[in-house]
């Protein structure tokens, strides 16, 4: 799950990060994977789905 974490961490608190879920994956998924890795780095992260990609920012 540290792919996640650099996600995280590479989003500036101007900005919004992008993922689109890859085959297998849903966005549900891969949104529940970057909140828990903010939470993991001591951070909180916004998420929302907009044509089929996942959208968060980071505080």
């Amino acid at each position: 799950m540290r792919q996640y974490e650099d996600y995280v961490n590479s989003v500036k608190s101007d900005e919004a990060g992008k993922l689109t879920p890859e085959e297998g994956e849903t966005t549900r998924g891969l949104a529940l994977r970057i909140s828990r890795a903010a939470k993991r780095v001591g951070k909180s992260a916004d998420t929302w789905v907009r044509d089929g990609s996942v959208y968060f920012v980071v505080s």
